[in-house]
């Protein structure tokens, strides 16, 4: 893949896959990097060895407590290759609501609690991106998201990292 998207020529001939001379184009101005969306061992180890970051599942399928466990899979296999598991990116997918709605899928409450749960994903479970996937009304729930929720994450996680 790093070879086809850098302007090479590819050829691949395995039990599954037969290519022969495939050539990208046009070459992007800077390298793309690679994340797989991994949820099992096999998968999570692969990223760690050979890919550039990790996007996980929603949160509804990798619930926070499940996340240490993933994250120590991906950094062995990095550190077992030779890479710095700290260069990976780190991405949660999360879906939910925010407001004073009660009940929905995912992630449910005012911005307070947002702000407390996607800081502890930064801080304590080591993601540096999350992707909103809204269960309802999606301008509104965006908007609240943009203006109130990222830069509050920000400025916690900011705080906390630097001893404030």
């Amino acid at each position: 893949m790093r070879r086809a998207l850098s302007g090479g020529g590819v050829q691949l001939h395995s039990p599954y896959h037969s290519i022969d001379g495939y050539h990208a184009g046009p070459v992007p101005p800077k390298p793309v990097e690679i994340w797989l969306g991994a949820q099992k061992p096999r998968m999570l180890a692969v990223t760690g060895r050979t890919a550039d970051g990790w996007i996980s599942p929603l949160n509804i399928y990798v619930p926070p407590q499940e996340v240490p466990s993933r994250q120590r899979i991906i950094d062995e296999a990095a550190a077992h290759a030779n890479r710095d598991p700290r260069a990976l990116r780190r991405v949660y997918n999360v879906t939910g609501v925010i407001g004073e709605q009660r009940d929905g899928p995912g992630l449910v409450g005012n911005v307070r609690r947002w702000v407390d749960t996607l800081t502890e994903g930064a801080v304590e479970l080591g993601f540096d991106t999350f992707v909103f996937w809204p269960a309802a009304d999606p301008e509104r729930q965006l908007s609240l998201f943009a203006d109130e929720v990222v830069p509050a994450v920000r400025e916690r996680v900011d705080a906390v990292r630097n001893g404030r």
